[in-house]
């Protein structure tokens, strides 16, 4: 005999004084909990008084505008009273179960963090007088639901919000299906008459449910399907993108153009800022205020009677030497991830072209791409004018004017990306390692003091070098940046192009390995970033019945939106930070150090080198000519004792350590206060009598 099933709203919210309309009825109910014992209080409700799970519908809250909701009663939730008791007991709180009204507003909901729990409830019944519950074998069927995000259908450009979807006509519904370590939205079919979806995509996800008995004044035996609303994965349904299945679609990444993105265009434009905050690389006037307020180790020494430019004249040769070995040390690594990324991914063009030095035919994208890479090359300055130690200076007393290759005996000085490439492939294919050889240097950012040391790479190729300028491809005939972008904008949109003359290319391509990491969240467009719009169905599959018997959808819940992790509207959950009460030194003392710091030689030294400095420092190093004066952190090296170089393992304790966040927290606060003016939103302090460090201190 074949049963008619549908789902509907818990048998609670078919009582009077409640929504008794045909639509809510079949609506399946989202339910809000304050409490971290929200399963608890969910069975304890449904044992002594079903009537009262209408107070728990959600609704609309700020922390300012609280809920109205049962105040939490821990005892109900652990004590169970005689089942002879639970009429009576039923009968005393029958009022409880009247929702409270509210204005219409937004139904946002929040996350577990804000200490707000939320289950979604649904009775599945056949469609008998009575409406009994429908028994659901485990074994061959499954209940579960789904979430899904609706779209304007017509689109709203941004920064417009989405308005609330009051008229469901015009908003599309999509479904989270599955895809690699995320999902994507994709369209589903249109609602029928009475508001149900009956498709259910292939892949989508299922979210898991579980069943809560009870019985209902009447002794009626009942049962929900109830399950818990994922809000806590907001950010990763907030990111996925949307498929509406036609031209428009978003196309995935090309995992390889991603990791040519992460490996050598970023580390690259790093370079260039580096090279322009520390020296002048064509400075403007537009540049020169925000070059002067980046108050970090220049190669000009800053002079605020120098409006015109920095005085060339005025090098700082030691500045000059570190900065540019630290450069070169980043290019050489840059060229192995460059080299790397050629030969696994674009065998042929690394080949046939690059090792070849053969350029291909004319109009086809790999000659874009080599174009691209032809252009890239350093500055003619650096090599025939080395003004000032082009590299490591073997000596602060070295004329200026020398070249680059005068100055570094031992090196081969290469102007031409392509050239470098090659030079570093046959200096790898010779048994070089240059990321080993890096790595064992005692200090990686610096160069042999003279000449070139045994292992290293016998050639010199700057990417960017803070006196002579970029080496970064040619200026596009129709740049895309406007002329009012600084320097470090245009050039790293150049930079940037080559990403644009690679993507064809790879088009054409076969990737050579999979051994390639996804695209990351950060390199897949999202559908839209503005608050979303979310409803959820009920789904009861039956495989064994198909295709005679196709699952059923339920109606959809109100929508709702899901709060961010720190969403301004959001409750606060309570947080106590306890500090020490008595902060003397016997006090102190009494605090375990059970917080450990494992630091390396390298790491340790690096640290000593600040021992020496004073807050007087770091006042004098932040203030304007002539108070001014850099900080002179020497290098120590690693961390001796008796010759032999060792870490340390240093251990604190977390309460002293907590005072001194606290105290720096509060005097940064009051220092930023003069741009934020935040001051008196930032804190509030309540008095606490009888709170004393001390036992029997006070009048």
């Amino acid at each position: 005999m074949r049963h008619s099933i549908t789902f509907t709203a818990p048998q609670p919210f078919w009582r009077p004084g409640t929504p008794s309309s045909r639509d809510a009825i079949a609506q399946p109910q989202i339910l809000r909990f304050a409490t971290d014992e929200f399963v608890e209080e969910l069975l304890a409700t449904l044992e002594r008084n079903p009537s009262a799970l209408p107070a728990y519908a959600a609704q609309p809250e700020t922390w300012r505008e609280p809920m109205g909701a049962p105040a939490p009663d821990p005892l109900q939730w652990t004590e169970r009273k005689p089942a002879r008791l639970l009429p009576l007991i039923r009968r005393g709180a029958a009022k409880a179960g009247a929702p409270a009204v509210v204005a219409p507003k937004p139904l946002k909901l929040y996350q577990p963090a804000h200490q707000r729990h939320y289950l979604v409830a649904a009775s599945l019944v056949c469609r008998t007088p009575g409406l009994p519950d429908r028994a659901v074998d485990a074994a061959r069927q499954s209940t579960g639901f789904v979430l899904r995000r609706l779209f304007p259908r017509t689109d709203i450009a941004p920064p417009t919000p989405l308005p609330v979807p009051d008229d469901l006509s015009a908003w599309d519904e999509y479904a989270w299906v599955l895809h690699g370590k995320g999902g994507e939205w994709r369209r589903v079919g249109q609602a029928d008459a009475e508001g149900a979806v009956t498709k259910l995509l292939e892949g989508e996800e299922r979210l898991p449910t579980f069943p809560a008995r009870y019985a209902e004044d009447g002794g009626q035996p009942r049962r929900l399907v109830v399950g818990s609303v994922p809000v806590g994965r907001r950010e990763a349904y907030q990111g996925g993108q949307r498929k509406r299945g036609d031209a428009s679609d978003p196309v995935d990444p090309d995992p390889r153009l991603v990791v040519f993105r992460m490996q050598v265009l970023g580390p690259w434009k790093a370079m260039v800022t580096t090279a322009m905050l520390n020296g002048e690389v064509g400075a403007n006037p537009d540049d020169l205020d925000r070059l002067k307020a980046a108050r970090l180790p220049r190669v000009f020494p800053r002079d605020d009677d120098l409006d015109e430019g920095f005085d060339r004249n005025l090098v700082d040769l030691d500045v000059l030497r570190t900065e540019r070995a630290r450069l070169q040390t980043a290019s050489w690594l840059l060229l192995l991830d460059l080299l790397l990324f050629l030969r696994d991914q674009l065998p042929d063009f690394w080949r046939d072209h690059v090792l070849a030095d053969r350029p291909p035919a004319i109009g086809s994208p790999l000659r874009d791409f080599w174009d691209a890479l032809a252009g890239v090359s350093m500055p003619a300055g650096l090599v025939t004018n080395a003004t000032g130690d082009p590299l490591t200076l073997a000596s602060e007393g070295a004329p200026l004017g020398a070249s680059l290759a005068d100055q570094c005996p031992g090196y081969d000085v290469l102007v031409d990306l392509l050239a470098a490439l090659r030079r570093a492939a046959t200096e790898t294919a010779g048994g070089l390692d240059f990321e080993a050889i890096l790595e064992s240097a005692a200090d990686p950012l610096a160069l042999p003091p003279t000449g070139r040391a045994a292992g290293w790479p016998s050639f010199l190729y700057l990417f960017a070098d803070p006196w002579f300028g970029i080496a970064a491809p040619p200026e596009p005939e129709d740049p895309s940046p406007t002329p009012t972008d600084y320097l470090a904008e245009r050039i790293t949109a150049r930079i940037d192009a080559l990403a644009d003359a690679l993507s064809p290319l790879l088009a054409q391509t076969a990737r050579a390995t999979a051994k390639l990491p996804e695209p990351g969240l950060a390199a897949r467009a999202p559908a839209d970033l503005r608050e979303a719009w979310y409803r959820i169905r009920f789904v009861h599959e039956r495989p064994e019945c198909e295709p005679f018997e196709t699952a059923i959808v339920s109606r959809a819940t109100v929508p709702f939106q899901m709060a961010g992790f720190f969403d301004p509207d959001a409750p606060a959950r309570p947080i106590r930070i306890g500090l020490p009460l008595d902060v003397s030194p016997a006090g102190l003392r009494k605090f375990d150090k059970n917080a450990v710091f494992v630091m390396s030689d390298m790491l340790c030294g690096h640290l000593d080198r600040f021992k020496g400095m004073t807050f007087g420092d770091l006042v004098l190093s932040v203030l304007p000519w002539p108070f001014h004066k850099d900080l002179n952190v020497p290098d120590k090296g690693p961390c001796k004792q008796g010759g032999l170089e060792l870490g340390v393992m240093c251990s604190l304790s977390i309460p002293i350590i907590t005072i001194c966040a606290l105290i720096l927290l509060m005097i940064i606060v009051a220092l930023l206060d003069l741009i934020f003016r935040w001051l008196p939103l930032f804190v509030v302090c309540f008095p606490l009598p009888g709170l004393k460090g001390k036992k029997g201190a006070g009048p």
